[in-house]
């Protein structure tokens, strides 16, 4: 299958891995298919994040390291949005929503830097 036209996105979900991260990176993905995003959802700890970020769209931040939401926002390179996630949508896994907010985010970002 050709994938002209496809936008591509590389997203980190910065959380505690665990089944809710892994179901939630699957409605994501599902959410992309559908919508003819080529996406890569990258599930990361803490401790991990400084390995896979540097080509990054974006950087989601799950409701369980939000409290280390201004440190992850100094460890991410400053040309890439950090949003938390809301945690009724990440409790629910709605990967539709959270999608829908991460690209909205990465727009405004993008045209507040004038990208």
């Amino acid at each position: 299958a050709a994938k002209e036209g496809r936008v591509r996105m590389k997203i980190i979900l910065v959380c505690y891995s665990g089944s809710s991260a892994s179901i939630l990176k699957d409605r994501m993905l599902a959410w992309c298919r559908a919508n003819l995003i080529d996406a890569d959802v990258i599930i990361a700890s803490l401790a991990g994040l400084d390995e896979d970020q540097e080509d990054a769209d974006i950087v989601l931040v799950g409701p369980q390291v939000r409290c280390a939401l201004s440190n992850i926002r100094e460890r991410v390179p400053e040309q890439i949005p950090v949003l938390a996630v809301d945690t009724r949508d990440y409790g629910m896994a709605k990967g539709d929503r959270i999608m829908q907010e991460a690209l909205e985010e990465i727009r405004r970002f993008r045209e507040q830097r004038g990208l």
